[in-house]
């Protein structure tokens, strides 16, 4: 897959995302439905923190957000973890509106570089990358469910 495909996927999918704070009120941000396990503020924070990840990876500027987003966000975690160091929606939304223009200067051999250790099967930054955009694709179909679930109640 080559850079640009990556980025225009990126975009795409990285639209419906920011598609999912219209409309909402804050509350509804941190409503956990019956149905679902987490929040909306989870959802939106758990995919900003795996793009964060190949981000970062990918630019080499490794900075504390990742490693303060995973503890909220990452595998394993839920609303529950939250404290007063959650990052706050507002956070989460300029980090998802910031992450694709940190991407645009990325080489494509940056991206054909292997992983330092194979993940799930995945050994360059290439399938990483490519991963990440898909596994963030079906968490917005997840918050379109969320949303319409809390918009009902």
């Amino acid at each position: 897959m080559s850079r640009e495909l990556l980025l225009f996927e990126l975009g795409k999918v990285r639209e419906w995302t920011l598609s999912i704070f219209d409309g909402l009120e804050t509350e509804d941000f941190h409503t956990v439905a019956a149905e679902f396990p987490n929040s909306l503020h989870w959802q939106l924070g758990h995919v900003a923190t795996m793009m964060e990840q190949v981000t970062q990876s990918l630019t080499d500027k490794n900075d504390e957000t990742y490693q303060r987003y995973v503890k909220y966000f990452g595998y394993g975690t839920s609303p529950d973890d939250f404290d007063d160091e959650t990052p706050a929606i507002d956070e989460i939304e300029a980090l998802l509106k910031g992450q694709p223009s940190r991407l645009e200067d990325v080489e494509e051999e940056t991206i054909q570089q292997e992983l330092p250790e194979a993940f799930m099967g995945m050994t360059t930054q290439e399938e990483m990358f490519g991963f990440t955009i898909m596994h963030e694709a079906m968490h917005v179909g997840k918050m379109e469910e969320m949303k319409r679930v809390t918009k009902n109640q």
